[in-house]
């Protein structure tokens, strides 16, 4: 199994740690007797309904779906293009007076009106047999602008998923705070129980029972707290999602496992990086425009031979007769008709001085762009490299953290129980003992971010080689035709 095949294996346990194939499951709140049922969404189902309601995704998607038509467009520009034109008139013509041979007005004894009416109808086509080749050059173009265009809407999907799974992490890691200071909570009311009873045997004095109270009261404020996080934190998973249908919603509680980074092979990350992260891809599709750029302006222009048709007719007749008509009797109206065709060879490819050297001057400056954007495409390279290699190193990191914090809680834990023990046997003070406590609660909170803290510098691997939908098991989009 090579090391990409880990990360994804390894990926899909540690973040989809509990969920199933199917949709949310419904549990019923219990908090009140009406309570509304929560919508208990796993990782993937988060991510799937994103995929149907993320206003981000879907904005990236409607882009994919639009590089099926610049091909189509290219297509077309083989057609020839046709013009219908219509108009219809209707004239009065009424003449009171005329000039006479002398160029004197004359009245006219008996004038009389003229009312008559025409329609013209034409149709022009014109079609480009050919055009020196540009068409064509243009295809080459069109080509890496649509790969351009669609890796960069896959980049966006890439990053709104990872949103997605970024906040609904939070919102774990809100949860799984909350439990810790409710198990804390739990144990400071054992506590002042304890030290209650102690009191009215007269065992301690009414201080050290009032510190136990003031610990009480602490946690509790500990509790309140965490649970507005945990209630922030959902609704702003909820938000994200962006599905309207989505009413009060709970999240797994099984926290992502952490794993030794080792099992992987950093090297193949990186080759799989470079062929597969965006920020490559849209560095060599811009090498493929400008290289087609380049092409174009170089290419020698073949002779441009053009076809034009214009066919059409046009009647006439008295008063409203012919008034919006359209007699397809050809014997009843005039026909014009002609067919030209158009001869034209380039003159300034061969000799520059007749543009101003102007296509000398594309073809340097379009050299000059591509070979920036060689250079722009080695550079996101070394920087890709360089990131995948950092955040590999975070996660490396992330891991030792969360052994080390292991190991410290567990010190922490057997430390408060050997401290209590002496409490109890008076060998040692009521504030050593609340050192302990504390200590031990604050390695318990380390936790838990340890752990949390590990996904995050996974997602953020992920995320930076564009893996997020395939760890999180959800399918990609087809990605245009």
């Amino acid at each position: 199994m090579n090391g990409r095949t880990r990360l994804l294996r390894r990926g899909s346990v540690a973040l989809v740690a509990l969920s199933a194939l199917g949709g949310g499951t419904e549990a019923a709140g219990q908090e009140g007797g009406g309570a509304q049922a929560a919508t208990v969404l796993t990782l993937r189902e988060a991510l799937n309904r994103a995929t149907k309601f993320n206003a981000s995704y879907r904005q990236a998607l409607e882009q994919l779906e639009l590089q099926s038509h610049p091909r189509r467009q290219w297509w077309a520009s083989f057609l020839p293009t046709v013009d219908l034109y219509y108009s219809t008139g209707y004239n009065v013509d009424r003449r009171p007076s005329y000039v006479g041979l002398d160029g004197t007005p004359v009245q006219n004894p008996e004038p009389q009106t003229i009312r008559r009416s025409s329609s013209v109808h034409q149709a022009q086509l014109r079609f480009t047999v050919l055009d020196g080749g540009q068409r064509f050059h243009n295809l080459r173009t069109t080509r890496a602008q649509v790969r351009q265009s669609r890796v960069a809407a896959q980049r966006q999907l890439n990053t709104t998923l990872a949103d997605i799974q970024r906040r609904y992490q939070a919102a774990q890691q809100a949860q799984a705070q909350l439990a810790v200071e409710e198990a804390l909570l739990a144990d400071r009311q054992v506590e002042f129980g304890e030290q209650r009873k102690r009191f009215e045997l007269l065992a301690i004095e009414r201080s050290a029972l009032l510190g136990a109270q003031l610990d009480l009261e602490g946690q509790s404020l500990a509790v309140r707290t965490a649970r507005g996080e945990l209630d922030k934190a959902l609704l702003a998973l909820r938000t994200a999602i962006g599905d309207p249908g989505l009413g009060a919603l709970e999240i797994e509680p099984q926290p992502p496992a952490p794993f030794d980074p080792s099992t992987l092979d950093l090297a193949e990350l990186v080759s799989w990086a470079r062929r597969q992260s965006p920020g490559v891809v849209t560095a060599e599709a811009e090498v493929e425009v400008q290289r087609a750029n380049l092409n174009s302006q170089k290419a020698w222009r073949w002779p441009s031979v053009s076809l034009n048709s214009t066919i059409g007719g046009s009647t006439n007749g008295e008063d409203r007769t012919e008034l919006f008509g359209f007699d397809t009797d050809v014997d009843r109206f005039r026909i014009d008709a002609n067919v030209g065709l158009s001869f034209s060879v380039p003159i300034a490819d061969v000799l520059p001085i007749f543009d101003g050297f102007q296509k000398s001057y594309d073809v340097a400056s379009a050299s000059v762009t591509l070979r920036n954007a060689e250079a722009d495409l080695r550079q996101t390279m070394l920087q890709l490299e360089e990131i995948v290699r950092s955040r590999f190193v975070d996660l490396e990191t992330a891991w030792a953290n969360v052994q080390q914090q292991r190991k410290a809680h567990e010190v922490a834990a057997e430390r408060l129980a050997l401290v209590r023990e002496q409490y109890l046997l008076a060998t040692v003070s009521i504030d050593a003992l609340r050192t302990a406590i504390r200590e031990e609660a604050t390695a318990r909170r380390n936790a838990v971010d340890r752990r949390f803290g590990f996904a995050t510098a996974l997602l953020a691997l992920n995320e930076e080689i564009g893996i997020v939908a395939q760890e999180a098991g959800v399918a990609p989009p087809a990605g245009g035709k």
